[in-house]
């Protein structure tokens, strides 16, 4: 039987009488990479939002990694981008990951040179991000997702500003994960 890290049964959001999602069912297993497909406003960014605790769900149910209760626990284990990733633009490339590794409570301070590298920003490590363009923004943004070595990575449009070499390199990167 297959292993699922996330499981939704009619999830749903509602914001007043409007339902920005509807009896949601979902099955990821584990080892998968899936997309999200759909027009702007269907409801993905609200789901990705659902899944990693950032909006509190209207109906339904949300199991992570086999549980239903205690998801922050679960949360810990995501990795997630959504929309416009949220950095420091008047902090280094390498700032930026090293306050999301204290932030998360990472030991290891050798996961900012390895996440650089991974990310390919081990040269501008010391750049500020406000020079940095969207796509190096959306990869360091991918870098701060993969600290702490997530089981589930969730990305919210992560292609934007990356151009057809760099939306390559990232579908690569991504299959070495799974």
């Amino acid at each position: 039987m297959k292993k699922f890290i996330c499981e939704t049964k009619n999830l749903s959001k509602k914001y007043k009488d409007f339902y920005a999602l509807k009896n949601v069912n979902l099955t990821i297993p584990k080892g998968e990479i899936y997309g999200l497909v759909g027009e702007n406003g269907a409801g993905k960014t609200t789901l990705i939002r659902l899944l990693t605790g950032l909006n509190f769900k209207s109906e339904g149910e949300i199991i992570l990694f086999g549980h239903t209760d205690n998801l922050q626990y679960e949360r810990a284990k995501i990795g997630c981008t959504i929309e416009m990733p949220a950095l420091y633009k008047d902090m280094t490339a390498s700032q930026n990951l090293e306050v999301q590794r204290i932030q998360r409570g990472i030991p290891n301070k050798k996961c900012i040179a390895d996440t650089l590298e991974l990310i390919g920003l081990s040269n501008a490590g010391k750049k500020r991000v406000a020079n940095f363009s969207l796509g190096m923004k959306q990869r360091l943004a991918l870098g701060v997702a993969l600290l702490g070595e997530p089981e589930f990575l969730i990305l919210d449009e992560p292609v934007n500003g990356l151009d057809p070499t760099g939306i390559i390199e990232l579908r690569e990167l991504l299959k070495k994960f799974v």
